[in-house]
């Protein structure tokens, strides 16, 4: 299995790839893992990927070698073999420092298994605790990230939001299909099939569940009584007020959750056209249509930064939840944190190319819905300001739209910054604009 957990870590963070797609890859090539076995890769390569830059900062303090100028495949085993002792308690210590020089005999012919063997056994022989007085190796985030969130939010809100993002493992959120069943009688199918789960905090419509190995298993699935969507990502096609008989257009729509959440508010009446960039991502959205059962939708494979004439002065509500550096969702996504500042400069210009393109498709008193799923300004405030100026958007007060919990100044103008560890949901931003 660690195996299996090498390859996420090493296809992740020394190439760069996406974490969850690799391991879909091994879960498809591998069809007779277990339950268990796929738990144990999950956690132990996601976990790894999450820490890395505390077990760096460990693994600097006893090696000789520095960890950036170790072989990748030194430095991806010592770090899965550190984070297993540290934070998972399936083998005994002794018996991961094994299993770690196997694995790299595995890798590289044996050169490096008495360094790995050296290294993790001086650890384990170490008699002081372990621990760090900088905040960013004690929440894992990279020097520069826990700057930035600092000086957007302050030191002590910077702590709470990287705490929170060690906390979201295993929780997931369903939106409940409430054309079809209650919240009340869902809520009893998995309290009947022993499911862990806690009411929406924002929704009522939501439910909140915990250690779930399989979502496709889950009481309702294949019916379409549910869908994935955190609460946060829910008070976007809320705040945008959706009424039967309108018509939207989602422009971003993969995987399709807000395409749903729309859909669901038009109860039947009215049409939603819901596009993305690739095949492959509108492939998602068509499966989860199919699934949920809803028909009076379109899905177009488009480039978001396009004008669709056809389209011009159609709709009633534009969604636009834009490419972003994922910031919020690092809980969720942890490689996110190693590039998420890197690609700040190439997104502000194609999230703007997208809704300028986007707002041609509105009626005169049209919703502009903006939407990301970052907590950085300058992707969500700044952009706001600059569709308003650029694009003849006017902001509209979300208040009439949000619980009173989350009502604020911010709300007022028109804005909603979601923030991990000061509202219990993913960080996630969203602004109501009117066409003027």
């Amino acid at each position: 299995m660690r195996e299996f957990a090498y390859e996420v870590v090493w296809e992740t963070m020394e190439k760069g790839k996406n974490s969850d797609r690799c391991l879909h890859t091994i879960r498809e090539r591998e069809k007779t893992l277990t339950v268990n076995q796929r738990s144990y890769i999950k956690r132990l390569s996601y976990g790894t990927i999450e820490r890395c830059v505390e077990l760096d900062a460990i693994l600097n303090r006893f090696s000789k070698i520095a960890v950036s100028r170790m072989e990748p495949s030194v430095r991806t085993v010592l770090r899965m073999a550190l984070y297993e002792i540290r934070y998972m308690e399936q083998a005994p210590d002794a018996a991961v420092c094994h299993e770690a020089v196997n694995l790299i005999r595995k890798k590289d012919g044996g050169r490096y298994t008495g360094f790995v063997n050296g290294v993790l056994r001086t650890i384990l022989r170490s008699p002081e605790d372990i621990e760090f007085k900088e905040d960013w190796i004690k929440y894992s985030l990279p020097k520069p990230l826990m700057e930035h969130l600092s000086a957007q939010y302050g030191k002590k809100t910077a702590k709470k939001i990287a705490g929170a993002f060690l906390e979201r493992e295993g929780e997931i959120t369903l939106h409940i299909n409430t054309g079809r069943i209650s919240v009340r009688e869902y809520a009893g199918l998995l309290k009947q099939a022993g499911v862990v789960y806690r009411p929406g905090v924002y929704r009522e419509d939501a439910l909140r569940l915990y250690q779930v190995r399989n979502v496709m298993a889950l009481p309702g699935y294949k019916e379409g009584l549910f869908f994935i969507q955190d609460e946060s990502s829910m008070l976007a096609a809320q705040c945008a007020g959706i009424l039967p008989g309108d018509t939207v257009a989602d422009v971003c729509g993969a995987p399709g959750g807000k395409t749903l959440h729309a859909l669901q508010m038009l109860r039947g009446e009215g049409f939603v056209s819901v596009r993305d960039v690739s095949e492959k991502k509108v492939m998602r959205i068509r499966q989860n249509l199919l699934r949920m059962g809803y028909k009076n939708a379109e899905c177009k494979v488009w480039d978001g930064t396009k004008r669709d004439k056809k389209w011009k002065g159609r709709a009633d509500v534009v969604l636009a939840d834009v490419p972003c550096s994922g910031i919020g969702i690092i809980g969720r996504k942890p490689e996110i944190k190693y590039r998420a500042l890197q690609q700040e400069n190439d997104l502000i210009p194609l999230q703007r190319k997208i809704c300028q393109a986007s707002v041609e498709m509105l009626k005169e008193g049209g919703v502009f819905l903006y939407s990301t799923c970052t907590i950085n300004r300058r992707e969500n405030e700044e952009n706001v300001l600059w569709l308003e100026k650029h694009c003849h958007l006017q902001r509209s007060s979300l208040d009439g739209f949000l619980p009173e919990k989350l009502q604020n100044k911010m709300t007022k103008e028109g804005m909603l910054q979601m923030l991990p560890g000061v509202q219990e949901s993913d960080g996630f931003f969203v602004a109501r604009l009117i066409k003027r």
